[in-house]
């Protein structure tokens, strides 16, 4: 694999003659009257505007439909400031604000290189094919998701979307296909690599390699309805259903989406207690799950879908046994292009570097604005650099372990945990919580890989993040994090590199005042044996025993922003503890981690750039010190 990959956007660009209004071309711009201005678009092979040209009184902000072609897709244009909005159609609204000057607008577009050919009906039927294509946004495409069915009528004829035999009726802007078959008797569950269920196992929406010859073959992974006279339920005044009971005899259970017409919305308190069938799937349809709803069964896995609003881990009480959990995609997301959503990215770029010799970077976002991979990635050539730090305020733990599958013997993991956020960085809980769902949002199948057994309010946590999505803006798979900056605003260059850093340029401030109210305890009381050091060295024990190298170092922070308590005695006291007690060496002097303020950049602990070069020269001598003192390379 190349250690780094350019994606470069075709330009498409012509200049249409306007005589009366137009210089010659090498001119550029010509300001009109103050009155009037005219900005000219073109309508090419690959992107057709709504309209060519656009008159408009100087000063104004300028929008304008662009309708890309099949498997185009607009990634920008020349104009300073613009905005681009995907809409659920593929429509993409194009803003120009505060347009001064006549002038042309070069639109920029790429064809998508990314074909997944869909198998709608297994392999019984070639006719039912639905082919779609992807930018290359990510190092991983997301699949298609699935399109909810109604809620009302029967579930013959609210099947949304009919026949999987009919491909066109199916929108390719969406990206969705129907849940459930044309005769209501079975339900989409994802996608596999080979027909018939077999294969590799995808998830609606969630992420896939698409290395090697194209287009990439999926196919439908159908399971039939278990049986509705197995199920006792009740029909609520709205025409809902709420189970109640069952009595089969399923291993793997398939919960229709409709009882007697009626749409599965809930399912009551203790409606499958004890109950001895294996797996089980939720339906599309499904909002609620009652308490101890499948409490004592032998539930080895569930899958739901991210319709469901509300699920507690109380509802599989007792249920020792489940281990793995699947989410399938039919919400759009909302967190695409947002920074949770490099979390998805980081691990796509980790998973294609199983198995090569690597230097991983981890803790939260001080993390992710403090390195230079470039730099080490020079200084260290036969090791492969990734950067993944996201954001400190969420559980480490869960992070870590999947960190860990794609990690190896001779690998290198570097942990600066963050002391604002100690107890999660430190992995003092198991408890689970909802940022970690808006991490994966985009590649739901990155749970499937967690055992549920290791966390504590799992389920709890996913209805939280449901919550917390109501009333967001829709988002798109297809966006790109690097396509915005850390606020969301758009950018004309790119502002995450292939190593997972932020690159956006970042000036010092002018001052070391602290940005926040909140100083941080540098003490060795503060770090106690048992809440923090016992857990974070398990967590580095399962590291060690796979053979990767761990080392610990301090997160920058503003030198201002530390507790009164936490003298230069205590931040010694604090430095001689974690080199007594944790299990891996510590490869930093906790002096050098604390930067005179006016390295930061916005937060106390997220570095400008200048700040980075420093931090990262000094990283270099730390680690290349380490490495000669043990004798190896």
């Amino acid at each position: 694999m190349r250690k780094g990959k350019t994606f470069s956007p075709l330009l498409l660009c012509l200049f249409w003659g306007l005589s009366a209004l137009f210089l010659p071309a090498c001119a550029g711009k010509t300001q009109l009257s103050e009155r009037s201005v005219r900005i000219v678009l073109e309508d090419v092979p690959g992107v057709a505007p709504e309209t060519a040209v656009i008159d408009t009184s100087a000063g104004s902000d300028i929008t304008v439909s662009l309708h890309p072609g099949d498997g185009w897709t607009v990634t920008g244009c020349d104009y300073d400031g613009a905005e681009l909005v995907s809409s659920e159609d593929g429509t993409v609204l194009l803003t120009l604000p505060g347009v001064r000057y006549t002038q042309t607008v070069r639109i920029l577009a790429e064809l998508d290189p990314y074909v997944i050919r869909y198998h709608l009906d297994g392999a019984s039927d070639p006719e039912a094919v639905l082919t779609l294509s992807s930018p290359a946004t990510h190092l991983r495409v997301n699949t298609a998701a699935g399109e909810l069915p109604a809620l009302s009528g029967t579930s013959s004829d609210t099947a949304a979307g009919g026949s999987f035999t009919d491909p066109s009726d199916i929108s390719s802007g969406r990206r969705r296909v129907p849940l459930l078959s044309g005769d209501g008797t079975r339900l989409l569950c994802g996608w596999t690599t080979e027909p018939g269920g077999a294969g590799t196992q995808i998830g609606l929406g969630s992420r896939t390699e698409v290395s090697g010859d194209l287009p990439l073959d999926l196919y439908a992974d159908w399971r039939s309805f278990s049986d509705e006279a197995s199920f006792a339920f009740e029909v609520t005044p709205g025409g809902e259903a709420v189970i109640t009971g069952y009595t089969g005899r399923d291993t793997d259970l398939v919960i229709p989406a409709y009882m007697d017409g009626h749409p599965v919305t809930s399912i009551a308190e203790r409606a499958f207690s004890g109950a001895a069938f294996r797996s089980v799937v939720l339906p599309p349809t499904l909002r609620e799950v009652g308490l101890y709803a499948f409490e004592n069964s032998a539930l080895t896995s569930l899958t739901f879908f991210d319709s469901l609003h509300n699920i507690t881990d109380y509802a599989f009480s007792g249920c020792a046994q489940l281990r793995t959990i699947r989410i399938q995609a039919v919400r759009d997301p909302v967190y695409s292009g947002t920074y949770f959503d490099t979390f998805c990215d980081k691990m796509d770029r980790l998973r294609l570097l199983k198995d090569r010799r690597k230097i991983l970077l981890f803790s939260g976002s001080s993390t992710r604005f403090g390195y230079d991979c470039a730099m080490i990635d020079e200084a260290f050539p036969d090791y492969e650099v990734q950067n993944l730090g996201v954001f400190a305020y969420t559980n480490a733990l869960p992070q870590l372990d999947l960190i860990l599958r794609f990690s190896g013997k001779g690998d290198i993991l570097v942990h600066s945990p963050e002391f604002d956020a100690a107890a999660r960085q430190f992995c003092c809980t198991n408890a689970m919580d909802a940022a970690f769902f808006s991490m994966i949002e985009a590649d739901y199948d990155l749970l499937a890989l967690l055992n549920y057994q290791d966390y504590g309010g799992l389920l709890s946590a996913f209805t939280t993040y449901q919550k917390e999505r109501e009333g967001m803006g829709s988002g798109d798979y297809r966006l790109s994090a690097s396509s915005y900056d850390e606020d969301r605003h758009p950018v004309s260059t790119p502002s995450y590199d292939i190593y997972g850093d932020y690159i956006l340029p970042r000036p010092n401030a002018a001052d070391d005042t602290p940005i926040y109210d909140l100083p941080v305890d540098y003490t060795a009381g503060s770090f106690s044996t048992d809440r923090f050091i016992r857990p974070l060295n398990a967590v580095y024990q399962r590291f060690l025993d796979k053979g990767v190298r761990v080392y610990f170092t301090y997160a920058p922070r503003n030198r201002e922003a530390v507790s009164e308590k936490s003298t230069e005695e205590a931040r010694h006291e604090l430095d001689a503890w974690f080199r007594e007690t944790l299990c891996v060496p510590v490869i930093s002097d906790i002096e050098t981690s604390l930067y005179p303020g006016r390295y930061l950049y916005g937060t106390d602990n997220h570095l400008s750039t200048e700040g980075v070069r420093l931090r990262t020269g000094q990283f270099l001598r730390d680690l290349q010190a380490q490495l000669d003192k043990e004798g190896t390379e």
